[in-house]
């Protein structure tokens, strides 16, 4: 009789720690999952903030350029034109007197 109700205590003693460590798992795994859910949703949200700032520099790049050629033109245009007019008579920094 004893002898069965130690057994029935030993087998009660195993499947709750079983059963406890069974919980125990489950809840690491389900903290390993939201871990990796933060992560990935980290890198996507560092990822889509990386493609914003090489989009947004590219753009500035490319203005810059098409800057650069405007001015290249606007200095070809004003050099064609100081090379086709005569020079101003009366220029104030070479000794003009008035």
């Amino acid at each position: 009789m004893y002898l069965i109700l130690l057994g029935t205590l030993a087998a009660l003693t195993l499947t709750g720690a079983a059963v406890w460590r069974l919980y125990q798992l489950q809840h690491l795994i389900r903290t390993e999952r939201a871990a990796v859910r933060l992560t990935r949703a980290a890198d996507h949200r560092d990822m889509d903030a990386f493609r914003t700032r090489i989009e947004r520099l590219v753009a500035e790049h490319q203005a810059v350029e098409e800057a650069a050629l405007v001015l290249a033109d606007a200095e070809a245009i004003v050099t064609a034109e100081l090379a086709r007019t005569p020079h101003y008579p009366h220029h104030p920094h070479k000794g003009d007197p008035a």
